[in-house]
């Protein structure tokens, strides 16, 4: 039974990429997602509440009918306000969501939650000036809404202050800060999504010296920051493989890293289920929650990532589409393979899998297992990882080139699309297999505290990797003065004479032994030259 209707009328619906959220359409639309904590809930209609739209529903619809970002955030807006909101989650945690919606023109930043009744939402959309990059990171960015910027640089619900006042949010008379009046303060955990923020404004404006220590709201950031420089596709799907390296927050280094860098800090829990060998060794969630780890912005859960390249005014022309940049599983241990809207392809690699079994066609599975196997000894594996990605990256990229440039010189609308699609398949196809072949040679190549460096060789020769100098240090490894295993032993005369004693009776020993030895020895044969021993022949003790 359906839970409610969206007029449609007879307008053509746009063709579009689907993802776990809508991704990007004919008209180069794109749209990003990150769930944000807020302070207002609802339940969905197929849970008992009132509430029809979530992200993806909104998201599809968008790039259903829209060809602009600022068409997609009125519209997706205008349906959560109608139709009610409900985010990820019915807790505050995941009751927002954030939007990032670029067009060949503009990019805007929209935040949406539901308001106090459960069967509406609440909504504002900020647009990212020209030149500028803004930072989601499952916290809301947008906070003051200055009057004479309405319409052309901020849009919201009507209700957005009456919502406010009613759910006891906010007094109507101070500054209205959106992020403070309906987001989610994190607390002592807000690095979890202010970290990322410094982390891309620093490598966008490094002359801006952002600090990576701000409060809960991340107050000293603005809401965007002029690129210093260009930030091209290649260096944000690098920026999207960032653990903190090279910086006092990197996630390769400390002890929490073990002893070989693995950037990999496990989801905060309790583990009453886990069953330790050793039950002491359990946590509460109410323990597990007290700590704090950083989060990395490339990390092990994610089962997706993408970069939408637009061309602008200027590529449209050229007949040129934005390229969709698609990677399966976190972003440091996948390579991103091109998709068009255009194609009417989705390579195989891309739209099979499942995350309840090792799936051989998915391009999602050999990238998960080079992830975990590289972690264990990262510092080790990861310049092999590296090495893949650089050299899959280099090929994919050059079919790329060239399918954007045949393309445009297509005759037909058919021969574009296959022309594209080709790209796409043969780009899937060499990651896939590249991403197989680098699992089974790091199976080979790295492991149990070892690296062969040639495994061709007739003799292998591994280098052992032992451990760093710093988590030796860390452990405590090495000796110290004044230590009980590593105190100095002085010998008294007593001591000498007995040790004399003791090395002048082995010395008469081994010399016993030799003689013996030498007594009962085969003779040689006449040539000199020694064969396999005969069966009657004396063998010795």
């Amino acid at each position: 039974k359906p839970m409610g209707a969206v007029t449609y009328g007879e307008d053509r619906l746009n063709a579009f990429v689907d993802g776990a959220y809508g991704m990007m359409n004919e008209h180069d639309l794109a749209i990003g997602e990150s769930t944000c904590g807020a302070r207002i809930t609802a339940l969905p209609a197929s849970e008992g509440g009132q509430a029809l739209m979530d992200a993806r529903e909104l998201t599809l619809i968008a790039l259903e009918r829209c060809a602009t970002a600022g068409c997609a955030v009125r519209l997706m807006g205008d349906l959560a306000v109608e139709h009610g909101f409900y985010g990820a989650d019915a807790t505050a945690g995941e009751a927002g969501e954030a939007l990032t919606v670029v067009d060949r023109e503009e990019a805007w930043v929209f935040h949406v939650l539901a308001d106090d009744t459960g069967a509406s939402a609440v909504w504002v959309a900020r647009r990212v000036p020209d030149d500028h990059v803004a930072v989601v990171a499952n916290q809301f960015v947008i906070t003051s809404l200055e009057p004479e910027g309405e319409g052309k640089d901020w849009l919201a619900s009507k209700n957005i202050q009456d919502v406010a006042v009613r759910a006891g949010l906010w007094d109507g008379k101070g500054a209205f800060n959106f992020l403070k009046i309906y987001g989610l303060s994190h607390k002592a955990l807000s690095p979890y999504a202010t970290r990322r923020q410094w982390r891309i404004f620093d490598l966008a404006a490094p002359s801006r010296r952002f600090s990576g220590e701000t409060d809960e709201w991340g107050s000293d950031y603005p809401f965007s920051v002029k690129v210093e420089g260009s930030l091209d596709a290649p260096k944000v799907m690098s920026i999207l493989r960032d653990h903190y390296e090279g910086t006092e927050y990197d996630m390769t280094r400390g002890i929490a890293s073990g002893p070989h860098g693995d950037p990999a800090r496990w989801d905060m829990a309790g583990t009453e289920k886990v069953d330790y060998a050793n039950p002491t060794d359990v946590i509460s969630n109410d323990e597990a929650m007290s700590g704090k780890f950083e989060r990395a912005i490339s990390i092990f859960r994610c089962s997706y990532s993408f970069v939408s390249q637009s061309y602008g005014v200027d590529g449209f022309k050229e007949n040129k589409p934005a390229t969709l940049w698609v990677a399966q599983y976190a972003p440091h241990a996948a390579n991103y393979v091109p998709l068009w809207v255009a194609s009417d392809v989705v390579p195989k690699e891309l739209a099979t899998g499942s995350l309840h079994d090792v799936d051989h066609d998915s391009m999602y599975w050999p990238a998960a297992l080079v992830g975990n196997w590289a972690g264990r000894l990262y510092d080790v594996a990861y310049p092999i990882v590296q090495r893949t990605i650089d050299a899959v990256a280099a090929d994919v990229r050059e079919k790329a080139r060239e399918a954007l440039s045949r393309s445009a010189k297509a005759s037909t609308e058919e021969e574009k699309a296959l022309i594209l699609g080709t790209a796409s398949n043969a780009s899937a196809a060499l990651a896939h297999q590249a991403w197989w072949t680098l699992f089974w040679d790091l199976a080979a190549t790295v492991k149990d505290g070892q690296r062969v460096d040639d495994r061709h060789a007739e003799k292998l020769a591994p280098t052992k990797v032992f451990y760093p100098r710093r988590w030796l240090d860390e452990i405590g490894y090495f000796p110290i003065a004044g230590h009980a295993t590593w105190s100095t032993f002085e010998p008294n005369g007593a001591d000498l004479v007995a040790y004399f004693a003791s090395f002048v009776l082995g010395g008469c020993l081994a010399a016993l032994a030799l003689a013996r030895r030498a007594s009962k020895r085969a003779a040689p044969s006449e040539n000199g030259v020694y064969g396999a021993v005969p069966v009657n022949g004396d063998l010795g003790h």
